[in-house]
């Protein structure tokens, strides 16, 4: 009896003491950039997911899948992947990297009506798919809905009106699946290409609007930067931007937190620099860095 007793207590504590991490990574056009010509330097992106020792991490702009598994079963062991075999226009895939050690993947499909929202889904036109995955935290059996996004981008009124109607895509996606399967934890996770987000502007408020109607909390609403651009002027000088976020409603997070950038991000703190400052992360893997929480 006194075993038994032990065993429970011991199981009570260990899923108590769990903390679940997740993330999303925009992996510029892994694993070979035909616009600058640049391919992923791969021993850079092994220490960088390594380093972010994350449980569930949305990928985003996996153009090549195959080599992307292979990446993955070479480098980092204890971790899978699912990707969706539909990539828009510019064939980029994306969905889930996640360590099995502490979840486990029930399901895993592709939403076609994010790539153009009212309109007739396909798997190479458009924009990406929405990927949806059923996970379950196998220290505490909870279940949870992960999303990767990545939304239309650019800042032009045709860009920005589309990635509106995919923010409410988004929310009407969320609220569907609570009711057709009575689970009510979700993250939305990646590329939301939120390009007037800093500066309060159309998708800011839109966004915003969406997390609150679905009672949601916007983990990198206090971030400065998940990204750098040129900045729209031949200056040498490289600016910051906040485009990815993580998305959690209030059952995954059972204390205050935020999320955290990492990689050059990190390195000069969402500041304005010269390209040269940004490092490896930039100049090898990606304009986009990697975002983490820890949210249970």
């Amino acid at each position: 009896m006194m075993t038994r007793l032990l065993s429970i207590l011991f199981l009570l504590t260990s899923a108590q003491a769990f903390a679940l991490t997740v993330g999303a990574y925009n992996i510029r056009n892994f694993d070979y950039d035909e616009r600058y010509k640049i391919s992923t330097n791969k021993p850079a992106l092994k220490t960088i997911i390594t380093d972010l020792n994350v449980d569930v991490l949305s990928v985003e702009e996996i153009n090549n899948t195959k080599e992307f598994e292979n990446f993955v079963a070479k480098n980092l062991p204890g971790y899978e992947v699912a990707l969706s075999t539909c990539g828009g226009a510019h064939g980029q895939r994306l969905g889930f990297l996640y360590n099995t050690k502490n979840v486990e993947l029930l399901t895993f499909n592709e939403d076609l009506a994010m790539s153009e929202p009212g309109g007739q889904g396909t798997c190479d036109a458009g924009s990406r798919p929405l990927a949806i995955g059923l996970f379950k935290v196998k220290a505490s059996n909870q279940r949870f809905y992960g999303m990767t996004a990545h939304l239309k981008s650019g800042s032009n009124p045709e860009a920005m009106s589309k990635r509106l109607k995919q923010y409410e895509l988004l929310k009407q996606t969320v609220i569907e699946l609570k009711s057709k399967t009575g689970v009510v934890d979700f993250f939305i996770a990646g590329d939301l290409n939120t390009t007037e987000y800093l500066n309060k502007g159309r998708d800011y408020k839109a966004l915003t609007k969406v997390v609150k109607d679905l009672s949601m909390i916007d983990l990198a609403q206090s971030l400065q930067c998940s990204a750098y651009w040129w900045g729209g002027s031949d200056d040498g000088i490289e600016t910051p931007s906040l485009l990815d976020h993580v998305i959690v409603t209030p059952g995954l997070m059972k204390k205050q937190t935020q999320a955290n950038v990492h990689g050059h991000c990190e390195l000069v703190s969402c500041r304005q620099v010269p390209a040269s400052e940004l490092g490896i992360s930039y100049e090898g893997v990606s304009d986009h860095c990697p975002m983490t929480a820890t949210i249970q």
